[in-house]
This record gives C-alpha cells, structure tokens and sequence, in this order.
C-alpha cells in the first residue's frame, strides 16, 4: 500500500535541545496555572491540583522518550505506532539564539544560552504559584483539611518529586564531542550549551540507517542569525541530499523577510529564492503559541507586524511590552514577528515557494476563524486567504492539534472543501507528547474524523508539496 506522510515531527533526544524541552514543559504547567487563575479557581483548588498532576504525569512520559539514546531510537518509538505506514520529514530546531542572552546579531559562534537558568527560574517560581494556591488542601497548613485533600496534596507531592528526578538527566552537561566530518554542523566544537552538532550528527546518522534512509526526509532549521547558514543551506538540502527542506521558526528573534531569507530589496536572493528555483519545501512554525525569544529586546532587519500594520526595520532594536515570563510574551513575539500579513509578503515577492504555514494559526485561532468567517482581520482567516489564493503554493498542517472538536468544526465548514487541497497531515510527534497521553488514538482519532480524506491530507497533498525533492 501506498505511503502516508507525517510532515511535521521531531526526533529530539536528551543530547541536545534538553533544557529547551523542559522549559517548554514548565511553559505549559503556567500556562494551565493562569487559566486556572482566571477563572477564580471556580472549579475548587482540588480540580486544579488535579490537572497539574495530570501535566505532569504526561510530562514524566513525555521525558522517558525525550531520554531516548539518540534520534534513530527515537524514530523507532514512533513507528510503533505508525508500523511503517508513514514516511516523515523530521524537523530540526535552531534554538540557539533563542534561549541567547544578547539581542546582537554578531556574537560569538558558540554564544552560551540561558536555557538552563530560564529552565529553572521558571520551574522554581510555576511550583511556588502552584503551591500557594493549594496548600489549604494539606493538612500542612491547614489542619481542618479533608482527609481526601490532604491525599491529593501528597499525590501531587509524590508527582512533582518524580517529575524533578526524570529531569535531572537532562540538566547535566552534555558530553562533548568532535565532528567526525566537516559536514557534520556548523561549529567546529559542541558547548554544554549548543547541541546544533549533534542534533545534525543524529539525523546524518539515522538517514544513513539502512532500514530507515528511505523513510525519513528530514527539513534543516535556519535561523538567519547564524553564521555560514546560507552556504550550509545550499550544500546540504535537496533532493539527494541530507536535507529535503528549510524550517523556520521567526518568534526566537527574526522576521519572514529577513535579507538572508527574502534576499534585498526589491531583488529575487536569499534562501527563498533557491528554494523555489529548486522546489523545496519550506516549513514555518505558524501559531500564536510555542518558542519565543527569551530577549527582551532584538535586533532585527525586516518587516514586522504591530496593530494590523508592517513596519519595516533595518538593523534596529525591537522592544517588546512584556518580559518572557509574562503570560502574554510569547503570544506578543507571535504577532510581532509571525503574523500571516508578513508571510504575505513572502508569497508575493516568491509566488512559487511552497510554503507550509504549520499548525494553522494554533487551535485557538482556528476555533476563533471557524466561528468568525467574515473577519478577515484573524489570524487564521489570513491564513485561509493565502491558501485560497491561487496565485501562492501556500499550505498549512494540523500538526499538534489534540482537540478533535475543533477537528469537527473544520470538517463542517463551507471553506474546508474549497482550503482541503491544501491542508497536510503532520503530528507535531515529539512535542506533542507534551499536550497529548495518546499518541496512537490521536493518530486512529485523525484517521476516523477525516475518513476518505484522509488519503487527501496525509498522501496526495503531501506528495504535491513534496514531489520536487522526494
């Protein structure tokens, strides 16, 4: 039988990205915990408590496979699920700049990033929020607690404990290792604090696997701030190549038309301009949530999007209203730096790229689209409009999409069948362990929502966005 395609995963493993996904983790538990807050803990302390250790238990098995060795290991804890059915196109990250401390775009190759403190600091104050919103439920502080909620805070106790211990394994410093080979990275030495090596090292690796090599196709993460990216882009990705396809990820510091992405002004060059000479695919992250730059300030080059309005940067200091910790941070970096009118910008410049906007604006942002058609100002309608545009090869993916509610509301539609040509199925595996406790009946729930279509999402889209490069 014909193949089906997951265009968005991850392979992440302990040996690089670590601290990264741990900070993603606590991200989410505040996340949970500001939800909580603002609905004026209605639903009793109790409830609440009883989420977190719900969190954490996914979280705990989320780590188990992150701890896998490396990402061949990795792979094959997918494929229980998918038994060979599927082919991927592994994503990789660049993150570096991201967690960096400095907003400079010279610094130097190996800048140390503040992952592992961000990890902490932000672990730290999410179990004092949470603690102090529900410490009358122990009989600690409050002797007149019920015997059943003084079991529940010793169960999150006992999760919490368990949860630090599986992470301590990611907060030791990673080992270091020479390249074997000059195509192995861009740094000629791996830091505790850049796994970029690596993470290449592993994906050369399981490329190489000779049951695998014709079931992976990975994309390479550009982050336009790193040096030498451009001529490693052009040498390594294509078709035969290590690489089939360019990731993007614009909310850790950079904008859509940055000069090395969209080339000068007013001129074809840049990354954009090879990959629609050579047909490949570009993947960006597209919602209003995930990574963000922790900086709170950059320098950027490019448009940005403030109010419904691009404004253009040349090599200037953009400041965000909020810090990282903020609530509203990464949903701020987002819009500024993400929004679906600069990749507009994108498309017109490069009508020909196939461009996948991920995640379709987030499932927030779908739900908010689907109930508002006529408000073209949303996000996801943007997105929509791009898609229906015939004069653009833009796409999206449903990747790391748990609720199937949603799901319901896309199929019912009036729009869907006319956008259908363009949605492409992809799991967001492995940082969709994050939000999902399982995998294999997210994948069946997939399979049964869209029916016969999907073959459409998951195979005949696929191959089209695809087709110059596998």
């Amino acid at each position: 039988m014909e193949k089906y395609y997951d265009v968005h995963n991850h392979l992440f493993n302990k040996n690089f990205l670590a601290k990264e996904l741990l900070y993603r983790m606590i991200k989410e538990l505040k996340k949970l915990l500001n939800i909580h807050k603002e609905r004026g803990l209605d639903r009793g302390p109790d409830r609440g408590l009883k989420n977190v250790i719900t969190s954490l238990r996914r979280f705990i098995k989320a780590i188990r496979v992150f701890r896998r060795k490396n990402s061949t290991a990795v792979y094959e804890e997918l494929n229980k699920t998918y038994q060979g059915e599927f082919i991927l196109t592994p994503l990789t990250f660049d993150l570096t700049y991201c967690f960096a401390p400095s907003a400079e775009r010279d610094m130097d190759e190996t800048p140390r990033s503040i992952a592992k403190e961000a990890f902490e600091d932000e672990m730290k104050t999410m179990f004092e929020d949470i603690e102090q919103e529900v410490r009358s439920l122990s009989r600690d502080f409050n002797p007149g607690a019920e015997e059943s909620d003084d079991n529940l805070w010793k169960e999150y106790l006992a999760e919490k404990n368990r949860f630090m211990e599986e992470s301590r394994d990611f907060q030791e410093p990673e080992e270091e290792r020479e390249p074997e080979s000059d195509t192995r990275g861009l740094f000629k030495r791996r830091t505790e604090f850049d796994g970029w090596n690596e993470q290449i090292r592993q994906i050369e690796d399981l490329k190489k696997h000779p049951e695998y090599k014709d079931m992976v196709f990975p994309f390479l993460a550009i982050d336009p701030r790193r040096k030498n990216i451009t001529e490693y882009a052009m040498n390594n990705v294509g078709k035969g190549k290590l690489f089939v396809g360019i990731k993007l990820y614009c909310p850790t510091g950079y904008s859509p038309t940055d000069p090395v992405l969209f080339g000068p002004e007013g001129e074809r060059g840049g990354i954009y301009s090879f990959c629609e000479d050579n047909g490949i695919p570009v993947t960006t992250h597209n919602s209003d949530g995930g990574f963000a730059t922790l900086a709170k300030e950059v320098k950027v080059t490019g448009l940005i999007q403030v109010n419904g309005k691009l404004h253009q940067l040349n090599d200037e200091m953009l400041k965000f209203s909020t810090a990282i910790h903020h609530k509203n941070a990464i949903y701020e970096r987002a819009l500024t730096l993400n929004h679906p009118l600069l990749w507009e910008k994108v498309a017109e410049k490069y009508p020909n790229l196939l461009l996948n906007l991920a995640h379709f604006g987030g499932g927030s942002q779908l739900k908010l689209a689907l109930e508002n058609p006529d408000n073209k100002n949303l996000w996801t309608n943007k997105i929509i409009d791009l898609m229906k545009d015939n004069r653009y090869k833009v796409y999206t993916d449903v990747s790391c999409f748990t609720d199937f509610d949603i799901i319901d509301k896309l199929l019912a539609s009036p729009v869907y069948p006319e956008i259908k040509p363009r949605i492409l199925y992809g799991s967001d595996y492995t940082l969709l362990l994050l939000f999902e406790d399982n995998f294999e009946e997210n994948v069946r729930q997939f399979k049964e929502k869209f029916g016969a279509d999907f073959d459409v999402i998951a195979r005949k889209n696929p191959k089209e966005f695809l087709k110059h490069v596998i």
